[in-house]
């Protein structure tokens, strides 16, 4: 039962990424996943609770890979600037910003929502904690706090940058690193230098 609803989010994820929330039917999901509607609504009872479980197992795939072991991994990790349209980040950030002007007209949220925020925060946290054990970071407002304040600063930077077009992505990018530099205690890394030997 488990797998038959993994294999449906996954299913569902594709159809998600390439067709948007509001362009993708309960059809196309059904169809994507082999399956009839009776069998999506044994695993899910409704069409967003799909969508948020399909959300989850990218997030979910996503902390299980390697944690950034340097300041410009962590925030090339979380801070993807301005994608190209079409490219595999600009679909997942429309299907992010779909989905949440669907969460605005819900009396309640989806089912895997709060596993998905879950899994976002988490994957913050261990690379903030990682950083820190490697000497990076000091966290001086303490791991939970900067996690919440990293997530908002990653957040608004990827929505101000994808809706106004006129700003520069190295303006935002520089404004999104002090601050999460400053939040973070970003300990100053010396710059070893290199040369060749002759």
């Amino acid at each position: 039962m488990a797998a038959q609803r993994e294999a449906i989010a996954r299913a569902a994820l594709g159809v998600l990424l390439e067709k948007g929330v509001y362009a993708t039917s309960q059809r196309d999901i059904c169809r994507a996943a082999d399956i009839s509607n009776g069998a999506l609504y044994t695993h899910f009872r409704t069409r967003e609770e799909v969508i948020a479980a399909a959300c989850v197992l990218d997030h979910a795939d996503r902390l299980n890979s390697a944690r950034p072991t340097s300041w410009d991994a962590y925030v090339a990790t979380f801070f993807h600037g301005r994608p190209e349209k079409g490219s595999p980040t600009s679909k997942r950030f429309r299907l992010s910003l779909q989905f949440s002007a669907e969460l605005t007209q819900m009396q309640d949220n989806p089912e895997s929502l709060s596993k998905l925020l879950f899994l976002y925060r988490e994957d913050v946290t261990q690379s903030l904690a990682g950083l820190a054990k490697l000497g990076i970071v000091k966290l001086p407002l303490g791991l939970a706090e900067t996690t919440e304040i990293h997530m908002q600063l990653f957040t608004g930077a990827e929505f101000q940058l994808t809706t106004d077009r006129g700003l520069s992505p190295d303006f935002v990018l520089g404004a999104l690193r002090q601050g999460l530099a400053t939040t973070a205690g970003l300990v100053d890394v010396p710059v070893r230098a290199t040369t060749d030997i002759v």
